[in-house]
C-alpha cells in the first residue's frame, strides 16, 4: 500500500512538472512568435512616415518641456530672491 501511494505521488509530480515545463515552453514560443510578428508588421513601409512624424512630435514636446523647466527655474529664483529681500 505505501509503495502504491509513493508511485502515485511520483507519477502526479512528474505530470505536474511536465505540465509546468510544457506551459513555460509554450509561453516562450508564443512570446517569440508575437515578437517576430510585430517586427514584421513594424517594417510596413506605410508606417515609416507615421513613425517619423511621431518622433518629430516627441522632439518638439521635449523641447517645450525643457523650455518650461527653464522658466520654472527662473520663477523659483525670482521668488527666492523676493523672499530673501523681504527678510532683510
Amino acid at each position: 500500500m505505501p509503495g502504491d501511494v509513493l508511485m502515485v505521488s511520483i507519477v502526479m509530480g512528474a505530470l505536474a512538472f511536465t505540465g509546468t515545463v510544457a506551459s513555460t515552453v509554450w509561453a516562450v514560443v508564443h512570446f517569440k512568435l508575437k515578437k517576430k510578428e510585430l517586427e514584421v508588421r513594424g517594417s510596413d513601409p506605410e508606417l515609416g512616415p507615421v513613425v517619423d512624424a511621431l518622433r518629430d512630435d516627441l522632439d518638439d514636446t521635449r523641447a517645450q518641456l525643457a523650455e518650461m523647466q527653464e522658466r520654472l527655474d527662473f520663477a523659483e529664483r525670482l521668488l527666492t530672491a523676493g523672499r530673501a529681500s523681504q527678510d532683510e
